[in-house]
């Protein structure tokens, strides 16, 4: 079924081409920016934030060596050595007061004996001095604290994280050694900073990254199953969790045991994909804005040069077929391709005005030579029972005149016949009579044949000389008689192998045709069927005739098919059966026949077509035409079955039953 691209002007087609072309383009680009581009800037923002929360790892590991660098300094010095070995107790007085422990950005010093006693210890929380009991980790009895205050080896150093009861700290131990980086080992040095508020915005100012840190188990973090995704990621590896506002990225930060102890959070804002989502859209903007550009510019440019010259053409055609002037030119000075169409269109004018005109003067003798070969070949088809029924009757009237009855009738007069010869020549004579009897009744029903040919061709000649120059009569037609007076063009040919089968309920269906000109096309296919299983292999066969209902374009419309079992023909054949003169028969001058039937069913506003499967494989010819007013009943069960029978008393009869019918359906 046409869609509704077809009915659309030129114009029209091209402006919805142009934004089929224009909105692919957007959507293609958006698709290509949206899978490309956004992403770059969503990885790239995601990079970003993996470097922010490397850089605030690496500053806290740079405190932390800060801090192992300041224990470095003081624990291999031999004041403090020799004060760890109890020999010079003015050691804290002068070295180890609180301005120097601001100065060296501390909040833990403790110095341990050999013993793990602590000789000194001091500890700021919150500006202020405290217990150093109050960490709960630094006890020389706690086990977790003898890798802080024990050592074995003078290069010994222990570095990290302690989560103590004050809050985490970062710690440095070292043995106290000689300046000269030399044993004995007196005892330990400990330092610790607290990893607190302070040392959170000393980083933020250092980093310049937005950061926190949240204890493991503290629940600070409010979705359990992150901390946990963040927790079994373990030290080294990152987690990232995207808002719509910016990119957390969360590490762990182990302790000095090796045991996670903090979450490090970096949270980086999504300025990136915020930019990549502006660039994103300026480039569709502006992809949008010069498609508009071009597809305006173009529709104008297409207008002018190719749809206003179109336009001019179609209204110079449109001209020509509503006033018939083949003289009139278009006269385009264009010498573009459309300028070289307007030229090419004048000379076929031209050339198509003097071709009419000769076919004008052809047309009369063309018409009058067809419609004589048709006539003729329509009376072929309906001599050819009667001459065959001609040759009947000769051959049983030459069989009785020698028949010797007045020689019997001779002896049986003389009285000296014998009894047993009278007897017999008595039985010749009844038998010959019988036999006169037989022929004079096969006589009458080939007469009867005879006459109904001859009525034919009448009828034929009288409907040429009365519409020859007038559209013949279309009256609703019923396709079973129709059928049966076509029928009897078959010839016997002694061919009780084929057979003619015929839908059982065709007297349902009726036509809107003219009689006499259906009869002929009816009788010209059947006759065609007849003879193109004689030409097969087989020599037997069937033939079929059906009828169906269908709509064409909503009219009511009924197809009669005509199928045999014999010949078929080839697809060179069927593009050409219909044209005048050709044939595939072989031996005789034939093409009329199916050209002159094409011809008459188009007078009655039909039409015909055939098929066929290939030689060997039969064909079918169906006929439509206009349904007739009545007969709407349903179809039957299946075709019945005749039996092609030579001209018999049955035909004369059903002949006789026709010529009564129409006598009475005239009256």
């Amino acid at each position: 079924m046409p869609g509704p691209l077809p009915s659309l002007s030129l114009q029209q087609k091209v402006s919805l081409t142009l934004l089929a072309v224009m909105g692919s383009m957007v959507l293609l680009s958006y698709l290509v920016l949206s899978t490309t581009v956004a992403p770059a800037f969503e990885e790239l923002e995601l990079a970003t934030a993996e470097t922010n929360i490397v850089r605030v790892e690496r500053a806290i590991q740079n405190d932390l060596e800060n801090l192992s660098a300041v224990v470095g300094d003081w624990a291999p010095w031999n004041d403090a050595h020799a004060y760890a070995m109890g020999e010079n107790p003015d050691f804290p007085r002068s070295n180890l007061d609180l301005p120097t422990m601001a100065n060296l950005g501390i909040d833990l010093l403790v110095i341990y004996d050999l013993n793990g006693e602590p000789l000194w210890r001091h500890l700021l929380h919150g500006g202020e001095s405290v217990d150093i009991d109050k960490l709960s980790v630094l006890n020389s009895d706690d086990p977790n604290a003898t890798k802080l205050i024990y050592h074995r080896d003078v290069g010994g150093r222990v570095d990290g994280l302690l989560q103590t009861a004050l809050g985490p700290m970062q710690l440095s131990s070292r043995p106290i050694i000689t300046s000269e980086k030399t044993g004995p080992i007196a005892g330990t040095m400990v330092m610790g900073r607290f990893f607190d508020t302070a040392t959170r915005e000393a980083l933020r100012n250092r980093t310049e990254v937005s950061l926190n840190w949240h204890r493991i188990g503290s629940n600070a973090l409010a979705d359990a199953e992150l901390e946990q995704r963040i927790v079994n990621a373990g030290v080294g590896s990152f987690t990232f969790e995207v808002t719509n506002r910016e990119v957390q990225a969360f590490g762990v930060l182990a302790d000095l045991f090796g045991e996670p102890l903090l979450i490090l959070q970096a949270n980086t804002s999504r300025q990136i994909s915020a930019l990549g989502s502006r660039s994103v859209n300026g480039a569709l903007l502006f992809l949008l804005s010069a498609g508009v550009v071009v597809a305006m510019v173009t529709w104008f440019l297409l207008r002018g040069i190719i749809v206003l010259p179109l336009e001019r053409l179609a209204r110079h055609i449109t001209g020509i077929r509503e006033s018939g002037d083949l003289s009139l030119r278009l006269n385009e000075s264009r010498s573009d391709e459309i300028g070289s169409l307007a030229v090419e269109f004048d000379k076929m004018t031209v050339e198509l005005h003097e071709a009419r005109r000769q076919l004008l003067d052809q047309s009369f003798k063309a018409g009058k030579a067809d419609t004589a070969a048709e006539v003729l070949h329509n009376i072929r088809n309906a001599m050819t029972p009667l001459i065959n029924g001609i040759d009947r009757l000769s051959k049983n009237f030459r069989f009785a005149s020698g028949l010797r009855v007045q020689q019997a009738t001779a002896e049986l007069a003389d009285s000296e016949c014998e009894a047993e010869r009278r007897s017999k020549l008595l039985r010749y004579i009844e038998s010959a009579f019988n036999h006169v009897r037989k022929t004079s009744e096969d006589a009458i029903d080939d007469l009867h044949v005879a006459s109904r040919q001859a009525r034919q061709v009448e009828a034929i000649l009288s409907d040429q000389e009365r519409y020859a120059n007038v559209a013949p009569v279309i009256e609703s037609l019923d396709v079973d008689s129709v059928i049966e007076e076509a029928s009897l063009v078959i010839p016997d040919m002694n061919k009780p192998g084929i057979e003619l089968q015929m839908q059982p309920d065709l007297h349902a269906f009726r036509v809107q045709a003219h009689r006499v000109g259906l009869v002929q096309v009816l009788g010209n296919l059947i006759l065609n069927a007849y003879e193109s299983i004689l030409r097969s292999q087989a020599k037997t066969g069937t033939i079929r005739v059906t009828g169906s209902r269908y709509d064409l374009d909503g009219k009511a419309m009924v197809r009669l098919t005509v199928s045999d079992s014999g010949s078929g023909f080839g697809a060179d054949v069927k593009h050409n059966i219909f044209q005048r003169g050709f044939s595939s028969k072989e031996g005789h001058q034939r093409g009329l026949g199916l050209h002159w039937c094409a011809n008459a069913l188009a007078n009655m506003g039909g039409r015909i077509s055939a098929d066929s499967e290939g030689p060997e494989l039969g064909a079918a010819f169906h006929v439509v035409l206009p349904e007739g007013s009545a007969g709407k009943a349903m179809y039957g069960d299946g075709p019945s079955v005749k039996r092609i029978e030579p001209a018999s008393r049955a035909e004369g009869r059903r002949a006789d039953e026709h010529d009564e019918t129409r006598k009475r359906a005239s009256a």
